[in-house]
């Protein structure tokens, strides 16, 4: 069960940090914050169990006996870890998954002034026109054929044809960014950072259409924004409404930005340019998914968890104490807390060596649950109670008896007598 505590504290929380933690506009739980609900939950289901839940059981002509708590307990967890695999199933899908080797992973950005046609040289890629400002709905895997390959694009807009040439490396995401200027259509090929923060902010990113540069405040993070049709770097900022970002040029300041909800998880690409049908300076871009799955959806994981603890680790230490002589006492209870380490150990091999899935780790080790408390169970069947009582006083006896021969030896060795030898003699000064 110890073994189970620690992926609580490991891998639940890394699930966390790709859910959605906000509870109203102003309260946001940590994912690290969560693991407080497992000892809080601990101190409230002690008594519940012991005063409430045992006693209706026993009601129920059910003989609840320590071996049956601790496979009860067993049971409560695999199907905690079954209920986590189900939330990290949903949780999957707003992350993007990188490229498998000699293949990188594609999206366009349509900035000219009408619909567009983009055809890569190898594939069959983005058959349908894309249009203006569109956000595209998800990336599209690329073949290279080789871990970095050069590749022919073909832009048509407005019945006539561009091609340009770009550079791919494998396992990696693109924007290709389309825009027209006064030479005619122009390709930009941009690297995108796809992975969410471990500490579930967004990530935000700049597009700058313009001929001068642009400084831009969010929050408490600087962007500074190249000129003509350039990217800035990517960064992290802190989840909140953004209704008013303040932006400056190096001649003069601009218009504040609406950028609206920066959610939880997500990565976004803000378009900076001027439309002139709407007179709307910016266009947002959605590259990677916020998070959609609440984080409350984990208090039924944690619930089931604790109460696996409470009947299988309280139970066992008092099942281990009750059961062992007084002289092996402290020895048993050393050895069940040893268990920790060998939890560590599995979680390491399994893990780490293994490379599964998430959901498939929580999967498997709801599988290796049950098949301990199958054995378990079987192992319980036939173990015979010892009565702790009756286990001290034989104890005692045996001690006591022990006792009297140790003084019945001491006893006869101070009534041997002790003899001069004959040859000694006695000596006067």
């Amino acid at each position: 069960m110890f073994l189970f505590s620690v992926l609580q504290g490991s891998r639940w929380t890394l699930q966390a940090t790709r859910m959605n933690m906000a509870f109203g506009e102003s309260f946001i739980v940590k994912p690290d914050q969560m693991q407080m609900l497992n000892a809080l939950l601990i101190l409230i289901f002690v008594p519940i169990f012991d005063l409430l839940i045992y006693p209706l059981v026993g009601l129920c002509r059910i003989n609840i006996t320590p071996l049956r708590k601790m496979a009860g307990g067993m049971i409560f967890a695999a199907l905690a870890f079954g209920a986590a695999t189900l939330v990290e199933v949903n949780v999957v899908k707003t992350v993007v998954e990188p490229a498998p080797a000699e293949q990188c992973l594609l999206q366009v950005f349509n900035l000219a002034e009408g619909d567009i046609n983009v055809g890569v040289a190898g594939s069959d890629l983005f058959q349908d026109p894309i249009p203006k400002l569109q956000d595209p709905p998800a990336y599209e895997t690329l073949p290279l054929g080789a871990p970095v390959k050069e590749l022919n694009i073909t832009v048509t807009f407005s019945e006539s044809k561009h091609t340009c040439r770009q550079t791919f490396e494998e396992q990696k995401a693109y924007s290709l960014i389309i825009y027209t200027d006064i030479t005619g259509i122009n390709c930009k090929l941009v690297e995108d950072y796809i992975k969410k923060n471990e500490s579930g902010n967004p990530n935000v990113r700049f597009f700058n259409t313009r001929t001068e540069a642009i400084n831009i405040t969010v929050g408490e993070t600087w962007f500074y924004v190249p000129p003509d049709h350039s990217m800035s770097s990517n960064k992290s900022v802190t989840r909140g409404n953004y209704p008013s970002v303040g932006c400056s040029l190096l001649s003069k300041t601009c218009d504040d930005l609406n950028l609206g909800l920066l959610d939880f998880g997500a990565s976004y690409t803000f378009i900076l340019m001027e439309v002139k049908e709407s007179g709307k300076i910016m266009t947002k871009m959605e590259d990677v998914q916020a998070n959609n799955v609440h984080i409350a959806w984990q208090i039924p994981q944690y619930v089931l968890l604790t109460a696996g603890e409470v009947m299988f680790s309280i139970t066992g230490l008092e099942f281990s104490y009750s059961q062992a002589p007084n002289n092996m006492k402290s020895v048993l209870q050393a050895g069940w807390l040893l268990t920790v380490a060998f939890g560590n150990v599995i979680v390491l091999i399994v893990a780490e060596g293994a490379g599964l899935d998430q959901w498939k780790e929580f999967l498997l080790f709801a599988a290796l649950l049950l098949g301990v408390c199958i054995i378990f169970s079987i192992m319980a069947h036939f173990y015979t109670y010892v009565d702790p009582d009756q286990l001290n006083k034989i104890y005692s006896e045996d001690s006591g008896k022990e006792e009297n021969d140790d003084d019945d030896k001491k006893n006869k060795n101070d009534d041997i007598p002790l003899k001069k030898p004959e040859h000694q003699k006695s000596t006067r000064m």
